[in-house]
């Protein structure tokens, strides 16, 4: 059964483990996402990166059963900086896509994988290889993020790095969306700091309540005014591209 865009996004902030409504990042990441489900269509081949190391497998679910339901659907993990499934082989190394050449009309990264590949220009040359001509990839980047699932942690990217990249493997009509602005990128940070500093455990579900009801809702409010500079601050980019 084909859901409504509003039943697609109920989903969306039921499934997905963090996922807020009124969160800019969370919004942009929905609008990406329903992209990508609209390419969906019966009869088309589309394979999910994800990333099951930090409970991302999680929301693989919502996305084979909802979003892309219609269509001739494939999974992938990826961890420790490798590709994983179980039912082939790795290939000729770790950042090879065990499928053949043109073989998917859309592939989408419903984790954000690119900071943790240590060879980010051979897996986005991976991404053209198994993409049909007119594919589309749908790719999710990290830019302003602190050091996590260390030490498999390598990169950042800015928009103009993404572009080079992508144009570099043959990729065409790229668009590339910031996630959000500064003032979301701030309050994201200030969370991380009453986190890193040693308090009793009352204190610190003290310090996360003022965070989730005020200092967040602030930064969100807040966001709607950016007038495009926060672009430069953005905690993600997100990359549409067509082979």
């Amino acid at each position: 059964m084909t859901l409504t865009k509003k039943e697609l996004k109920k989903e969306f902030f039921r499934r997905v483990p963090k996922a807020r409504p009124w969160s800019p990042v969370h919004q942009s990441w929905f609008e990406f996402m329903y992209a990508a489900h609209l390419l969906a269509k019966p009869g088309t081949r589309l394979l999910n990166i994800y990333a099951s190391w930090d409970f991302s497998g999680n929301r693989e679910e919502v996305y084979r059963e909802k979003f892309f339901s219609a269509c001739d659907y494939e999974s992938l993990d990826f961890g420790e900086d490798k590709f994983i499934y179980p039912a082939k082989k790795e290939g000729d190394g770790r950042h090879v896509i065990p499928f053949p050449d043109k073989h998917f009309d859309v592939i989408v990264t419903t984790k954000y994988i690119m900071e943790h590949i240590s060879e980010p220009e051979r897996v986005v040359q991976e991404l053209y290889r198994v993409l049909k001509p007119g594919g589309e990839v749908f790719v999710v980047a990290a830019h302003v993020r602190r050091q996590h699932q260390k030490p498999y942690d390598f990169f950042r990217f800015t928009e103009f790095g993404l572009e080079h990249l992508f144009k570099k493997a043959g990729f065409r009509e790229l668009a590339i969306t910031a996630s959000n602005g500064w003032a979301v990128t701030l309050t994201s940070y200030a969370y991380f700091f009453e986190r890193s500093i040693p308090m009793p455990r009352f204190l610190e579900r003290f310090f996360d309540g003022v965070y989730y009801y005020l200092v967040e809702p602030i930064g969100f409010f807040l966001d709607q005014f950016d007038n495009g500079y926060g672009r430069d601050l953005s905690l993600y980019y997100l990359i549409r591209a067509k082979r």
